[in-house]
């Protein structure tokens, strides 16, 4: 009984070290969910299916409030983003599951001018699990177990959004975000010797909140082309165990601008960038490995298609690069990906259908590599 305790006390100890410092967290085996996570990139499947290119423009994308706008109806969305991830170390490869819901969204119009809608979506996903040899001296003995961690949670992105056409040829937007989220590590020990030794396991719980404001524009001109503007800025977010803060800094600022060509009936060409400055995550910095500033850039297009069965279709392709924004053993860890993407209407125009499908490669110099498929599907609903 002694030794089960004894065991127990060491698993919870170990639990409650790492909780408190997460840099430690990046024994984990993968290069995308470093530090406090992995940034989706609040992505419609739309957006997604083009590299990113329309996001500036999407109103499915909740990252310019001005594009809400151009849902011109009330409209409901959800979205569904497996990713398959494969992790290559030193001639060992792992394969793992993620389960996403990356963006929910609702819209209303007031008048011919005024739209409001209110969104959730994931800043940083903070899904993974791993699993490692161990061993511990207890007593006399050098006793061998598994160690198992595992954290399932995100930090989310709550939006209420207004967007208001100024002129026929300018629309702004502005946008109130709550950051908020949840994490729930647990830690296994599953001993060789469980005649001697009990197994245990140990959960932690800790929390985010923050909050930050957006602007957004678009101005565009329908028979040549657009160009959007966004910016965020970040508010204070916090992270805690119960009542104890553990770690403070702010929600990163980010600005982005995307143009289009539209000249071309049926089609629209599109490249956009943007700065997330992840830098000023504060505390943050120090306890998930120095997180730095990340550029995230895509080009794609969007093309109507020939009709399947005779319901319309919209075709996309497009290609995208970045940082990620929390390094692996020192080393920025850079994504390259492309994608492809479809859409068609359904139920007389009431609602759409999105399906995308992205391949991601992941390196950071250190002797990992790491790639991924994505499948997004989106649905869409109008009255």
């Amino acid at each position: 009984m002694m030794i089960r305790s004894t065991a127990r006390w060491v698993a919870g100890a170990a639990l409650a070290a790492l909780v408190a410092v997460p840099a430690s967290l990046r024994a984990q085996g993968n290069l995308s969910v470093q530090g406090l996570g992995y940034p989706p990139g609040q992505l419609s499947t739309r957006s997604a299916g083009t590299g990113g290119a329309l996001a500036g423009v999407d109103p499915l994308t909740p990252l310019n409030p001005a594009s809400i706008l151009d849902f011109a109806v009330g409209t409901a969305y959800m979205q569904l983003a497996p990713e398959f991830r494969k992790v290559t170390a030193n001639g060992v490869t792992d394969n793992t599951t993620t389960q996403r819901f990356p963006v929910f969204i609702g819209a209303m119009p007031f008048g011919d001018r005024l739209m409001i809608a209110i969104s959730s979506s994931t800043l940083l996903d903070r899904t993974w699990q791993t699993t490692q040899p161990a061993s511990q001296v207890i007593g006399t003995d050098t006793v061998n177990f598994k160690s198992s961690t595992t954290s399932d949670g995100a930090v989310n992105d709550i939006r209420l959004a207004a967007g208001y056409a100024w002129t026929s040829w300018l629309r702004v937007g502005l946008g109130l975000h709550a950051m908020s989220g949840r994490d729930l590590v647990t830690v296994r020990r599953i001993f060789e010797d469980t005649l001697l030794y009990g197994n245990t396991t140990e959960p932690r719980t800790t929390n985010y909140t923050g909050n930050a404001l957006s602007v957004g524009a678009e101005i565009f001109q329908r028979d040549l082309g657009f160009i959007t503007f966004e910016a965020r800025r970040g508010g204070k977010l916090t992270q805690s165990a119960g009542d104890t803060v553990i770690a403070s800094g702010h929600i990163p600022d980010h600005f982005g601008a995307s143009v289009a060509f539209t000249g071309i009936s049926g089609t629209t060409i599109a490249a956009r960038t943007a700065l997330d400055k992840w830098g000023s995550l504060g505390s943050f910095d120090a306890l998930s490995g120095a997180a730095h500033d990340s550029w995230d850039s895509g080009v794609g297009a969007e093309v109507a298609g020939p009709r399947l069965g005779g319901i319309s279709s919209v075709w996309r392709v497009g290609g995208r690069w970045r940082d990620l924004p929390f390094p692996a053993d020192g080393a920025r860890v850079r994504e390259g990906s492309l994608s492809a993407g479809l859409g068609i209407l359904l139920a007389q125009g009431h609602a759409a259908l999105d399906l995308g499908a992205i391949r991601a490669s992941r390196t950071a110099g250190a002797g990992i590599s790491e790639s991924a498929w994505t499948l997004s599907i989106g649905l869409t609903v109008r009255p």
